[in-house]
């Protein structure tokens, strides 16, 4: 089954086909909107080396004083969703509003 999606089985080489979201966020005029100039990669080993230390930590305090300071945050959380699941977040959520 995916992770990203429980409900559904596998397909392609993420198990999930993440096309219709790169070419989103690749469009030149949505990457002018949201201000970035990388192009977006649905996986990159760079990213998720960099951050495997932070797996299962738990941020919700210093989480505030990024907000605080005006930094934008988008959180992700999905009812069918295994990895940024509703119920791992919701109690990250009450703390942060």
């Amino acid at each position: 089954m995916q992770v990203y999606d429980i409900r559904k089985k596998c397909s392609g080489e993420l198990c999930y086909d993440f096309s219709k979201l790169e070419r989103f966020l690749n469009d030149h005029e949505v990457r002018g909107i949201i201000g970035v100039a990388n192009k977006f990669v649905s996986c990159s080993r760079v990213v998720y080396d960099s951050m495997r230390a932070d797996l299962m930590k738990s941020f919700h305090l210093g989480i505030p004083s990024l907000l605080e300071d005006g930094i934008k945050v988008l959180i992700y959380a999905g009812e069918f969703d295994f990895i940024c699941n509703w119920l791992g977040e919701s109690s990250f959520k009450t703390k942060l509003f």
